[in-house]
């Protein structure tokens, strides 16, 4: 920023006041210094002085003599304040109803909170953008919760001088505590609670956002915006924002394209859901099956459990994960699409479970049998368990086929949930006896290669 003309001032002092020396314009230099305190500075001293003498400023040149932040203190009025808005908030109402707008102001050295209230507000909101170099002029400074703040009346104008780039916005506003994040938005998932956006950050993070309502306005996917006021967690290669009512976005239009040519496929993992497993306490393990093999992805909230459930042989994206070692992890923003019905494939016929991996369907003999469930309300989250022998191999299964549950169990989903501890018990134990030995034909995914799990999709006694 430029420093102030100090002795353009004193030439316009001079001119105007013909009886008045250069030793007299000192002496009320420093008493008006003396008056804040001692903690305004010389150049910040004479301009409130000028202004105070009725010493005109010329337009063009109005960014010239405008106040630096730090030279700033409570009680100065009418004073021109020059600054980058690196923070803004969205037009607020009071609890009395009455409209409201913050902002930050920052340049070299310090930065100031700024706030406008009712019609100024309303007439702010529509030109002020983060990044924009501003001198805002005839404002007062006043304490609020033990700091400095700007305040704007219906006097107040605001004048925007310039614009700084993003790399520059980024370091000052990093450097003064308002953080601002750059991303783009690939894919938008609308809930009753809000809207959750995943895509990159500036860093070509993978990310997830979660925005309330309100400041998201018509977001379309494949935009790139700014946010202020959000809050970022990163967990190794994800990054997690989560944003709140004063959250600010601002569309970048042609201005930048966040990781250019990044390839969406690393925001979700897609695949048919087949099986699943919970955990003793909360969550579990689920399984899908796509062109990479069979992977595992663990969840660690029953809640999002459940909505898995649901879509057993189905086709799903999960969007928003992160890898750990060799499996994927669930993240407060996972969520799961539906993509439709899957039509199963050609089940491989007559073959042995040591002649083929893949999709087969073979008769084998019932080693064991065992039931594992949870009850979510009224839901049930079960899995079947099958030990079985086709005579060159005995290899444990799992599944959560209703289907599965009549044939084995001679239950419903819904009836696990209405029987006591006790009862269900007694009724494993008793299928466990009864089935030994018994021959079955099933349709099932054998996999040697990568988890070694083995999935039952449908199972029929001979």
């Amino acid at each position: 920023m430029t420093g102030i003309p100090e002795e353009i001032i004193i030439e316009e002092l001079l001119k105007k006041f013909g009886n008045i020396s250069r030793e007299e314009i000192e002496k009320k230099v420093r008493e008006k210094i003396e008056e804040f305190g001692g903690i305004i500075k010389r150049e910040a001293a004479l301009i409130i002085l000028a202004k105070e003498l009725g010493i005109p400023i010329p337009k063009e040149n109005l960014s010239l003599f405008a106040l630096r932040i730090r030279d700033l203190a409570v009680g100065f009025r009418n004073v021109d304040v020059e600054g980058v808005v690196i923070n803004r908030q969205p037009l607020m109402k009071s609890s009395t109803g009455k409209e409201y707008l913050r902002f930050a102001l920052a340049d070299e050295n310090d930065f100031i909170w700024a706030v406008a209230w009712g019609e100024k507000a309303v007439e702010l909101d529509a030109q002020l953008r983060i990044g924009q170099k501003v001198v805002v002029s005839r404002v007062s400074v006043k304490k609020y919760r033990d700091r400095k703040e700007l305040v704007i009346d219906k006097n107040t104008t605001l004048k925007v001088i310039g614009e700084v780039d993003l790399r520059g916005l980024l370091e000052l506003s990093k450097r003064f505590g308002h953080p601002i994040i750059i991303a783009k938005a690939l894919k938008k998932i609308e809930e009753c609670s809000g809207i959750v956006l995943y895509g990159f950050d500036e860093e070509c993070t993978p990310t997830s956002i979660k925005m309330p309502l309100k400041p998201c306005f018509n977001l379309k996917e494949g935009e790139t915006f700014l946010l202020s006021n959000c809050s970022r967690t990163l967990s190794g290669d994800y990054s997690q924002i989560t944003c709140r009512e004063t959250t600010y976005l601002q569309r970048l239009e042609g201005k930048t394209d966040v990781c250019k040519g990044k390839s969406l496929d690393t925001l979700f993992v897609k695949g048919v859901l087949v099986g699943y497993e919970t955990f003793m306490r909360e969550g579990g393990k689920v399984y899908l099956v796509n062109d990479s093999g069979l992977q595992t992805f663990i969840f660690f909230r029953d809640k999002l459990l459940g909505e898995a459930s649901k879509l057993l042989f189905r086709r799903v994206r999960i969007w928003g994960y992160r890898k750990l070692n060799d499996s994927l992890r669930e993240t407060p923003l996972t969520m799961l699409e539906d993509e439709g019905e899957w039509k199963k494939p050609g089940f491989e016929k007559g073959k042995r479970f040591l002649e083929h991996e893949g999709f087969l369907e073979t008769t084998a003999s019932v080693v064991n049998v065992n039931l594992k469930h949870k009850c979510l309300r009224s839901h049930s989250l079960f899995t079947v368990y099958l030990a079985l022998d086709d005579g060159t191999l005995t290899l444990n299964f799992l599944s959560n086929s209703p289907q599965t549950l009549r044939e084995v169990f001679y239950l419903t989903p819904e009836e696990i949930c209405e029987l006591d501890t006790d009862t269900l018990k007694k009724i494993v134990e008793y299928r466990q006896e009864e089935l030994a030995g018994e021959e079955l034909v099933i349709k099932c995914l054998l996999d040697y290669k990568f988890s070694r799990k083995n999935f039952l999709f449908e199972v029929q006694r001979t």
